[in-house]
């Protein structure tokens, strides 16, 4: 059965629309602004988004952008774990709060890392991924998949080296847990495969919109 899209068939909807993806934006208004889009007041984009596509943008889609501005100019995001909690919840369609903690999902700390070696191929920081392990340890995930293998390092003080070992093989060799009580890796195999599965529906769920946006007009 196929999937009901729900993103924005133009450019004009995507700013309005909670589920378009934070890469969309960023393709948008490079395509059209250039690199002024970076550098400009947010007041003064905001309005040339409005004068430019005809629409008003969302909150969450303005932070969204801010989010992908801070990564595009300064380095915090990569580096800066309190930066890096921000842009994993602007991306993942969630208010930020500046002024208190906001503990990301594992999964959307995973395609938090991924787009944002998307916008700029610079390197995370150690701090950063003993912030990501935090949060695999603090929601029972032993093994961190994909974008997260750096913070495995990290977590082998809280959970078995040999159970660690066990996930990834499983994962490698594509293993779906049967639940029957003879792995007891089962559960950590599961857990794993969901941060995998989100991060290629992220993807896909960005080439889709790519496909029905750009081609169209506003």
């Amino acid at each position: 059965m196929s999937q009901i899209y729900l993103g924005p068939y133009s450019k004009r909807a995507a700013f309005a629309k909670a589920s378009t993806h934070p890469l969309l934006l960023d393709l948008i208004l490079v395509k059209e602004f250039k690199g002024d889009y970076l550098v400009w007041e947010p007041e003064t984009l905001w309005k040339e988004i409005e004068l430019t596509f005809g629409t008003t943008i969302s909150e969450l889609n303005k932070n969204k952008v801010q989010a992908l501005r801070s990564c595009h100019v300064v380095d915090t995001p990569y580096e800066e774990w309190n930066v890096f909690e921000k842009v994993a919840v602007s991306f993942s369609n969630s208010i930020p709060k500046f002024d208190v903690m906001q503990k990301p999902s594992p999964h959307s700390c995973a395609t938090a890392i991924e787009n944002m070696q998307h916008i700029r191929e610079k390197k995370i920081s150690e701090e950063i991924y003993r912030y990501v392990a935090a949060i695999l340890q603090d929601e029972g995930h032993a093994y961190g998949p994909g974008p997260l293998k750096p913070c495995n390092q990290y977590l082998k003080s809280y959970v078995s080296k040999e159970l660690q070992k066990k996930v990834a093989a499983a994962l490698k060799k594509n293993t779906i847990p049967t639940f029957d009580g003879t792995r007891e890796e089962d559960v950590q195999v599961a857990k794993a495969m969901s941060i995998e599965d989100f991060v290629e529906f992220d993807s896909r769920r960005l080439l889709k919109q790519m496909n029905l946006v750009l081609k169209g007009g506003n």
